[in-house]
């Protein structure tokens, strides 16, 4: 009993103690430094594993570099490998050329087989009569094989055939388009050209002309059927093979995209024809596309000189050196560049501001001088241009006299100017004047030997005439003569201030002397008078020529400097004027004696002497500047035919050549109050008036002036 009371006793004691023993040695055994180790992944790895990655025999986590024999036998391998992948790459494409070519060769026997089953088809819609479904035919059989020429033939037939059909309908237009067609197909289709023909016939047009083919191509270009414009310029390329027919097919090679091939065509046009200007032109734009500036200046320059009226050009010109002026303005031959381009486009005032800068820029420019002269002799040729029209008009509409004293104007400009003593010699003939006709018509001839016409006229006159052929030659001589002579070099005189006339009283003479009576002149204005007032006085210069005074500038009265004002050029000019006018007085004594010749015989016969041979005799004394002459003969005219405005019109005009501006005012009060519908009555009128106003101011000043000093 007492044993187990002192078990029961001591049994939570010992519970205790085991629980602690317990758990002491537990975390004894987790902090020993002596344990066995605890495991890890490499004692579960199955190292027989095929897929396990090598470990590497060393250490070193760094790989080893490897020495030239591993190197070498590396890169042999890499070679082998690399010659391998080649040799398999290049059969494969071998093989894939091969099937390549196979397809192509199978798509080539589909093509062409389409072509004749296309072709078959056609023919069997052209026995039908289906033409447009035959047409349609054909045409997939030569796109499906272009190199079958036996596939156009019948494409071009067809189309003929089609052709005929509406032509028969009286669908000329539908038929020529078919016919043209026909001919692209195949160029060797006679019955298509001469069924083009008939309907070109059928529309009014001539298929023998020239000019109505290129014309008909001309819309058929802008109608944007190239085809049809190609073969009616191929059909003008048969009939003529001249530069306007190359210029348009150089144009439509240009529609195209063709370039090359348009220069080749523009520069066979200058070929056939030097002075074709559209040729020049527009192979001047194409060099401008390839940026040759410099042969598309050259190239539009040509163009101006040989049709002065192409707008495209000279504005293209112009653009050009402006350009270049824009690019560097302190390039003296930048301006004179532009300064040319504005003097053959017309545009003087521009020029002479363009030599004013040159000269800004290099004083002593070789251009400068020889640009300023030709500037000059432009500006003349300008002005005898514009007579030689108004001769034009004046002659068209019957002013036979007008004319003449328009391009007398003209010629006294440019005496060797062909053109403008031919309509002079047509002038004189048209009032009578024979003899100066005739010797006009061979000072045409002498100058233009090509000039077929005058000669004949002058051959028909001689016969009218009856001249000999001893007469015909010494005629001949004297005019040879009169044009090959060259005066000889004169000092200028210098005349003393007592001996010089008024300015005032030698201005009003200048304005009317080189403009014959009957001639409709338009007024100058006040700044221009003055301007000519100075040249006239050599004792005033302008800044160009070393003086203080600088010309006013005004584009509306053209106040620019056009030529040399020093003393050798106007002796120059003195000797030229001297020259014209003896060849003129020669010419005009021998009319006045056949003009005296006639008039003596017929007062010798008792005949009167009628208006017209007294106005031939106005017209000899005018051509001598014999203007009192002619003024006195005009009153007595004007006493017998008080009527006439255009005799007192006359009248007024010689005295203002006299300088009787007062006497000349009331003719020509009387002129227009006779024929006050006659605008050119009243302007002269109103211009005289101006010129005694500025007369009248003049002496005005001149007396104050003198008053002060």
């Amino acid at each position: 009993m007492l044993k187990q009371s002192s078990l029961l006793k001591f049994s939570p004691i010992l519970l205790a103690v085991a629980f602690t023993v317990a758990l002491g040695t537990q975390s004894a055994l987790a902090t020993k430094l002596t344990g066995a180790p605890l495991p890890y992944e490499r004692e579960t790895k199955e190292f027989n594993d095929s897929n396990a990655v090598a470990i590497p025999p060393s250490g070193s986590r760094f790989q080893r570099r490897l020495d030239y024999r591993e190197e070498e036998k590396l890169k042999k391998q890499q070679e082998a490998e690399a010659a391998k992948k080649a040799e398999i790459d290049k059969l494969r494409a071998i093989e894939e050329q091969k099937k390549a070519a196979a397809q192509q060769v199978e798509n080539a026997k589909q093509f062409i087989q389409t072509a004749i089953d296309a072709n078959n088809s056609a023919v069997a819609f052209g026995k039908q009569g289906r033409w447009n479904e035959a047409i349609v035919a054909h045409e997939k059989a030569v796109q499906y094989d272009p190199s079958n020429k036996q596939f156009k033939i019948n494409l071009s037939a067809a189309r003929t055939a089609y052709g005929q059909q509406r032509l028969a309908a009286h669908d000329y237009a539908g038929a020529a388009h078919l016919f043209r067609q026909a001919l692209a197909a195949a160029s060797d289709n006679a019955m298509a050209a001469k069924h083009l023909s008939e309907a070109l016939k059928k529309q009014g047009i001539d298929p023998g002309s020239v000019d109505q083919r290129l014309e008909l191509a001309e819309k058929l270009m802008g109608s944007g059927d190239l085809v049809g414009a190609s073969i009616e310029i191929q059909q003008c390329m048969a009939l003529e093979q001249s530069a306007r027919v190359y210029q348009k097919m150089g144009d439509l090679c240009v529609r195209y995209g063709q370039v090359t091939n348009a220069m080749a065509y523009y520069r066979q046009a200058i070929v056939k024809d030097a002075d074709y200007g559209p040729a020049h032109r527009q192979l001047a734009f194409l060099q401008m596309s390839k940026n040759d500036f410099t042969a598309a200046a050259a190239s539009l320059r040509k163009a101006i000189i040989c049709d002065s009226k192409d707008v495209a050009a000279g504005q293209a010109l112009v653009e050009l050196w402006r350009k270049q002026v824009a690019q560097n303005p302190l390039l003296a031959e930048n301006h004179l560049g532009l300064a040319g381009a504005m003097q053959l486009t017309g545009d003087f005032v521009g020029a002479e501001g363009e030599y004013r800068r040159l000269e800004a820029l290099d004083p002593r420019n070789p251009g400068l001088e020889s640009g300023r002269a030709s500037l000059k002799r432009a500006y003349q040729h300008a002005i005898a241009e514009k007579h030689r029209m108004a001769a034009e008009t004046l002659f068209s509409q019957g002013l036979r006299r007008e004319a003449l004293g328009e391009i007398n104007q003209a010629v006294m400009m440019e005496d060797k100017n062909p053109k403008y003593l031919y309509l002079m010699a047509e002038c004189l003939e048209g009032i009578g004047n024979y003899a100066a006709a005739h010797a006009a018509y061979l000072k045409v001839v002498i100058i233009d030997p090509t000039k077929v016409e005058a000669a004949e006229r002058a051959k028909e006159m001689q016969k009218n005439m009856g001249m000999s052929g001893a007469q015909v030659a010494q005629m001949s001589g004297q005019i040879a003569n009169q044009i090959t002579a060259q005066p000889a070099q004169q000092q200028p005189m210098q005349q003393a201030p007592q001996q010089m006339q008024p300015a005032q009283q030698q201005l009003q003479q200048q304005q009317f002397a080189a403009q014959p009576p009957g001639s409709f002149r338009v007024a100058q204005p006040e700044e221009q008078v003055q301007q000519q007032m100075q040249q006239h006085d050599p004792s005033r210069k302008s800044m160009y020529e070393g003086g203080s005074q600088r010309p006013a500038f005004n584009p509306q009265a053209m106040n620019f400097r056009t030529h040399d004002e020093s003393q050798q050029a106007q002796a120059q000019m003195e000797q030229e004027m001297q020259q014209q006018a003896r060849q003129q007085a020669m010419q005009a004594q021998q009319a006045q004696a056949q003009q005296q010749a006639a008039q003596s015989a017929a007062q010798a016969n008792g005949a009167p002497v009628s208006t017209n041979d007294a106005l031939s005799q106005v017209s000899v004394l005018e051509s001598q500047r014999d203007y009192q002459g002619a003024a006195t003969l005009l009153r007595q005219m004007c006493d017998a035919d008080v009527q006439n405005p255009e005799l007192h019109h006359r009248l007024a005009t010689n005295l203002l050549n006299l300088g009787q501006v007062v006497e000349a005012i009331p003719e020509f009060r009387i002129a227009s109050a006779l024929k006050p519908a006659m605008k050119a009555y009243s302007d002269d009128l109103a211009r005289a008036m101006a010129i005694h106003k500025r007369s009248l101011m003049s002496d005005k000043s001149d007396s104050s002036v003198s008053g002060s000093k």
